[in-house]
């Protein structure tokens, strides 16, 4: 039985317990406040840059004539340049950049690629848009390639593309491989990109107040001089709620760790102690532009160059190098001795329905399929998956009639013979792509000749 020292301490021992219950909230509180705010105001930063190209598309799009019209395109370009620019400075330290850069121009829109490539990490690190515009500069490119993407996760990132606004293209190039049905290998899904912080969603916002902000002019327009009222303010970001099964543990916890700053972005918590040691503010785009300025200049006034950025080098933990990212296109660099390593494929056939679900979806839009298998150092892996599931990728092909370029087997060659090529078996380096970039512009700039012939 406790005695009466022991009684009377506890009330003293609950009420310091609460204080630092209390005090541990309030600093999780703070913290999780201060990295939403750095987020809040990273975003800022890149819309601040958006609304100026958007005002000079605005313009554009209301030109009084030709040489107007041509001066704002020039103005456009150097914008876009500039908003782009300040989306890189802001993300290029986020692992895996190119995640960002894609669905940075999947939202945006800035080149319009008629001809796209999808598929994964061995497209992505593979395949440089640059080798194919110098080939066929009649048409545009742009690499949207991911790591680890399966069919499943491409069936979901055509809603999100769909969303975004983007012009379907003429020709999309899927960069096929014989694993590409084995999700234990290949573990992409949408919410790694849609979940608070990451690309779609940072793009999500940078849309959504591009929205807002048109509302209100559109509002102030129409009132001029009326104060804005909070239901225009509010009226492009009015969502469903989210229904989660608060007795689901798991979707629970999953649902809260995924909407805390402080925790889905633990990893930034450097850069935003760096952020708020250097005054907690990111510097903003110059000042407003003139339109009036713009579209009264004489006509002989020389037009605008658009800027080329020189980035330094940088790569991330992974060696993705950062500052090499090319429409899409990413250099993934590691040492690579040659050696061989038994690998496994577990196919799952859910995988293959939804492969074939995708170029159904294709098909509808009436765009154009070109499959490609990209090099892989042959010796570098013993499989007994890759010619039966290459049989049944060319079966497909053949069904919908699709042109199948496999460099891993009928059209192996050079590239597949030496290790100097690769950072792994599967994953060519920068002088592996650029070789294969321009071996594979080659070949599809003879393959659309023959269609045009």
């Amino acid at each position: 039985m406790a005695d009466k020292h022991e009684l009377r301490t506890l009330p003293i021992v609950l009420v310091k317990g609460l204080i630092v219950v209390g005090l541990a909230f309030l600093m999780a509180f703070g913290l999780n406040s201060a990295m939403q705010s750095f987020l809040d105001d990273e975003v800022a930063v890149v819309q601040a840059a958006a609304e100026r190209a958007a005002k000079i598309e605005a313009a554009l799009a209301a030109a009084e004539n030709e040489a107007q019209a041509k001066r704002l395109e020039a103005e456009l370009a150097v914008k876009k340049a500039e908003q782009y620019e300040e989306f890189y400075q802001k993300y290029k330290t986020r692992h895996c950049y190119h995640y960002y850069g894609q669905f940075y121009e999947m939202f945006d829109n800035m080149y319009n690629a008629d001809t796209i490539f999808i598929g994964t990490s061995h497209a992505a690190h593979g395949v440089n848009p640059l080798y194919f515009e110098e080939v066929m500069p009649e048409k545009s490119w742009f690499n949207f390639a991911l790591n680890g993407s399966n069919p499943k996760y491409y069936l979901d990132w055509w809603k999100v593309f769909i969303e975004s606004g983007y012009p379907l293209p003429e020709t999309i190039v899927y960069c096929v491989d014989w694993f590409m049905c084995d999700d234990g290998w290949l573990w992409r899904r949408i919410d790694f990109d849609t979940n608070p912080d990451c690309p779609v969603d940072i793009m999500r916002k940078i849309k959504a107040a591009e929205k807002r902000k048109a509302a209100v002019d559109s509002h102030n327009a129409k009132v001029e001089g009326e104060t804005v009222t909070e239901e225009v303010k509010n009226e492009e970001t009015k969502e469903t709620p989210e229904k989660v099964n608060w007795f689901d543990l798991d979707e629970a916890t999953t649902y809260l760790f995924s909407r805390i700053p402080i925790i889905y972005s633990r990893d930034r918590i450097p850069e935003m102690i760096e952020y708020y040691k250097n005054g907690g503010e990111f510097e903003m785009p110059e000042e407003e532009i003139d339109l009036d300025a713009l579209t009264t200049l004489d006509e002989e006034a020389p037009l605008p160059e658009v800027p080329v950025y020189k980035h330094a080098h940088q790569a991330d933990q992974d060696n993705n190098i950062t500052s090499s990212y090319y429409k899409g296109y990413i250099p993934w660099e590691r040492g690579f001795s040659g050696g061989t390593v038994h690998q496994g494929c577990n196919d799952r056939e859910d995988q293959w329905k939804a492969f074939e679900k995708l170029l159904d979806i294709f098909v509808e839009n009436d765009i154009h399929v070109i499959f490609v298998e990209a090099p892989e150092f042959i010796r570098g892996r013993r499989t007994d998956k890759m010619e039966p599931n290459n049989a049944r990728i060319q079966e497909v092909a053949d069904r919908y009639g699709i042109t199948f370029y496999n460099y891993n087997e009928e059209l192996a060659g050079d590239i597949n013979a030496s290790p100097a090529n690769f950072s792994d078996w599967g994953h060519m380096n920068t002088k592996g792509s650029t070789e294969f970039s321009k071996l594979l512009a080659g070949d599809l700039k003879e393959y659309f000749d023959n269609l045009e012939n």
